[in-house]
């Protein structure tokens, strides 16, 4: 599968102004090279699929500064590998039931990508985060095994200028969400 080294953005402006602003970083744990793509909805009319953006191990990335989705969906294609036993294979990262659509050959940016679009592929996707606030951010870390994945929402802070919505005294932190998946 050949994938371009850079990732190139489309043209800016892809969200809209009313949606939740959140960071959408991805880390690779994975000891070798990751492509990730993602879709995410516009204005909750239409679905918008992006890719590829690339990682070696270690690396972390912000997908794209630009976007402020509330509801991000990605998926994780490594390159071909030799196995242990000197197989030739690729690890794929993706959840079931959502399908969105990808070209495997280039980068690509796909408008109505809930849908086949020209030469692509509807291929499933995982959801990396669902509701997000304005100021919040997902990471997403594919791990070394090869099948988990790690999510962590950061919700954002209080406005400190705002009055707190309840007066009782805080419980324990509940800014940080992680999650692992297979």
């Amino acid at each position: 599968m050949r994938k371009l080294a850079a990732f190139v953005l489309a043209a800016a402006g892809f969200a809209a102004a009313g949606e939740a602003q959140a960071g959408i970083e991805f880390c690779s744990s994975f000891p070798h090279k990751i492509f990730v793509a993602i879709a995410y909805s516009q204005d909750g009319q239409f679905w918008i699929s992006r890719g590829w953006l690339e990682l070696d191990n270690g690396d972390c990335s912000e997908f794209d500064a630009s976007l402020h989705p509330a509801t991000i969906y990605y998926r994780g294609e490594s390159e071909t590998y030799r196995n242990a036993k000197g197989v030739s294979v690729s690890t794929v990262w993706s959840g079931t039931g959502h399908k969105f659509a990808i070209w495997e050959n280039d980068n690509f940016n796909y408008w109505s990508a809930n849908q086949k679009v020209l030469n692509s592929t509807l291929v499933d996707f995982s959801l990396a985060a669902d509701g997000l606030e304005p100021g919040g951010s997902v990471r997403v870390t594919f791990e070394a095994d090869g099948v988990h994945t790690t999510t962590t929402v950061t919700h954002p802070k209080p406005d400190a200028a705002s009055p707190p919505a309840n007066l009782n005294p805080p419980g324990p932190p509940a800014n940080l969400n992680s999650r692992s998946q297979p």
